[in-house]
């Protein structure tokens, strides 16, 4: 009796040692995580305020709303064009008009490595300088 004791105690000491060691499931692992927020190509929010200024000095005010919609303005503050938008990524922003029938206009973004955000026409290639409005 004391020989089985003694073989078995040692045993049943290290089974239960490792089972205590056996992770437990994380409950946090089987949620999924939320996917990153998707970001302005300066990092900070897509909604906002934004002078977009073309290769011929024209102004366009840019106000991207939090609820995805947008409008447009002129320097003197005429709204000329409103719609919804969807920023797909840092790197590329869509605009669709309100108008019936219009067809999603996708421009491609980038922060240069000289600092200056541009925004590149996907019909005419023109290129917008893009400065965020604080």
């Amino acid at each position: 009796m004391q020989i089985t004791k003694s073989l078995f105690g040692p045993a049943a000491c290290m089974a239960l040692l490792a089972c205590a060691a056996e992770p437990e499931a994380d409950s946090a692992a089987e949620v999924p995580a939320e996917a990153p927020a998707v970001t302005a190509a300066d990092g900070g929010p897509s909604a906002g305020l934004y002078h977009a200024i073309d290769e011929n000095g024209a102004v366009l005010i840019e106000e991207l709303r939090p609820d995805g919609t947008y409008a447009f303005r002129d320097e003197d503050g005429t709204v000329i064009e409103e719609g919804t938008y969807e920023q797909k990524s840092s790197a590329e922003l869509c605009f669709t008009a309100a108008a019936e029938g219009a067809p999603q206009m996708c421009y491609a973004e980038e922060v240069g490595d000289d600092g200056v955000w541009r925004s590149t026409d996907p019909v005419t290639g023109g290129v917008y300088v893009i400065e965020r409005i604080e």
